[in-house]
C-alpha cells in the first residue's frame, strides 16, 4: 500500500496496489484538486469506474425518467429552433367518412362565416376599414373640446376682430403655405388651429401680431401634416416671413407656438373637411372646401358636412348630377342634411354655372 493523503472525498478509499502503481506515475492520471476542473468530484467518478468505491445506488423512476418517454430515450433540453411535434389524430366520428374541417369565423363574429373574394356580396364603396377610420373621425369632430366657439368673434374677440380681418389673416396663410410648398391639408390645419385659439384668447388689431399668430398656425400645422417640414421651413423663416428683423424673432415664434399650444390643449389631431375629401373626390371639391376657409360662419358645420356639401356641389358643376344613394351611404349624410351648408356654400361661389334648385335635396330619399 502506498500511504497517500487523502481529501474528504477520499477518506473511505481503499487503495490496491493497481491503483498505488497508476497514482504513483505523474503523467498517467491529470492533476485533481480543489481549483483544477471537475476537482475531487472527477477523482470520486474515477474510483468507482475502477471498483474502488461502491457504485452510487440507482434513484428511483420517476416521471422524468427515459422510460417515461418511452423507448430508453432521454429527451434534455435544447437550443434554438424545436421541431413541432405532430398534431394528435383525433378519432373519426362514427359514421362520417373524414374528419369535420373547423367553420373558419371572424372574431367577434362566430356565426358569421368568412367573406372571401369569390363572395357574391354587393361591391363595397370604400375598403373595409374605411368604415372604422370614418367611424373614429365622426366622433372626434364632435368633440366639444376640439371644436371652435360658433360664434367667437362676437363673444371671445369682442367685436374688435371683423370677418374682413379673419378673412385676410387666411389669405395671408394660403400664400405663406404656397410660398414653401407646404404639405396639401395643411391651411386647413391651420385654419382649424387659428379658429379654436381665437376661440379662448383675444387679440389686438395689431396686424403683424396677427400675422405672427396665422403662420405659427401654419407652421404647426405643416409640421402635423408632414414629418419633413423642418427640412424646408423653420422659426426664422417663420418669423422674417411676417415682417420680423429683431434678434428676438425666433423666440417669438417659439413663445407663439407654445401660446397656440396651451390654447388648443396640445389636440392636434382634429379631423377637417379636407381630412374628409382626400380619400373620396376631385380637386373640384377641394377647392369649393377651401374657399369657405375665408367665410366666417363655416366654421359652424362639421368638417364632415362641409366636406360632403363641397362634394354636393362639385358633381353638379362638373357632371350636372345631383345628390345619390350611393354618396348618402358612404357620407352618411342625406341631401336634405346638407341643404343649410350647401345654400350657404352656394351663395358664396363666384359666378356658379349651374342652379341649385330645391328638389336636388329630396331625390335621394
Amino acid at each position: 500500500m502506498v500511504d497517500l493523503i487523502m481529501d474528504p472525498y477520499m477518506e473511505d478509499a481503499i487503495m490496491d496496489p493497481h491503483l498505488a502503481e497508476l497514482l504513483a506515475d505523474d503523467t498517467t492520471l491529470p492533476m485533481f484538486g480543489y481549483f483544477y476542473g471537475g476537482g475531487a468530484l472527477e477523482m470520486d467518478s474515477y474510483l468507482r469506474a475502477i471498483g474502488a468505491l461502491p457504485p452510487l445506488a440507482q434513484p428511483p423512476e420517476s416521471p422524468r425518467t427515459p422510460d417515461a418517454y418511452g423507448g430508453g430515450v432521454l429527451l434534455l433540453p435544447e437550443y434554438g429552433d424545436h421541431p413541432v411535434p405532430p398534431e394528435e389524430t383525433k378519432p373519426v366520428p362514427v359514421g362520417v367518412d373524414h374528419p369535420v374541417q373547423r367553420k373558419e369565423t371572424i372574431e367577434g363574429e362566430a356565426d358569421q362565416p368568412v367573406v372571401t373574394k369569390n363572395s357574391t356580396t354587393r361591391p363595397q364603396l370604400c375598403e373595409p376599414y374605411d368604415d372604422d377610420v370614418d367611424a373614429t373621425l365622426r366622433a372626434m369632430e364632435k368633440n366639444p373640446e376640439e371644436r371652435p366657439s360658433p360664434y367667437f368673434l362676437e363673444m371671445t374677440q369682442g367685436g374688435q376682430m371683423t370677418v374682413e380681418v379673419r378673412a385676410s389673416i387666411i389669405s395671408f396663410m394660403d400664400g405663406f403655405s404656397r410660398w414653401y410648398k407646404l404639405a396639401a391639408g395643411t391651411v386647413h390645419r391651420a385654419a382649424y388651429y387659428l379658429d379654436r385659439y381665437l376661440s379662448v384668447t383675444p387679440e389686438s388689431n395689431d396686424y403683424l401680431q396677427l400675422r405672427l399668430v396665422g403662420a405659427t398656425a401654419v407652421f404647426l400645422a405643416a409640421k402635423y401634416e408632414d414629418q419633413y417640414t423642418l427640412r424646408k421651413l423653420n422659426a426664422s423663416k417663420v418669423a422674417a416671413y411676417c415682417g420680423y428683423t429683431t434678434d428676438a424673432k425666433n423666440k417669438m415664434v417659439l413663445c407663439m407656438e407654445n401660446e397656440i399650444l396651451t390654447a388648443l390643449d396640445y389636440n392636434l389631431s382634429g379631423p377637417t373637411a379636407y381630412t374628409f375629401q382626400d380619400q373620396r373626390v376631385k380637386r373640384a371639391a377641394h377647392i369649393l372646401a377651401g374657399a369657405s376657409l375665408y367665410y366666417y360662419g363655416f366654421h359652424r358645420y362639421l368638417p364632415s358636412v362641409v366636406a360632403a356639401s363641397a362634394i354636393f356641389l362639385a358633381r353638379l358643376h362638373i357632371l350636372a348630377q345631383p345628390w345619390s344613394k350611393d354618396l348618402a351611404e358612404l357620407t352618411g349624410y342625406k341631401a336634405i342634411e346638407l341643404m343649410g351648408c350647401v345654400c350657404d356654400m352656394y351663395s358664396v361661389m363666384p359666378n356658379p354655372c349651374f342652379a341649385l334648385f330645391q328638389e336636388y335635396f329630396f331625390e335621394d330619399l
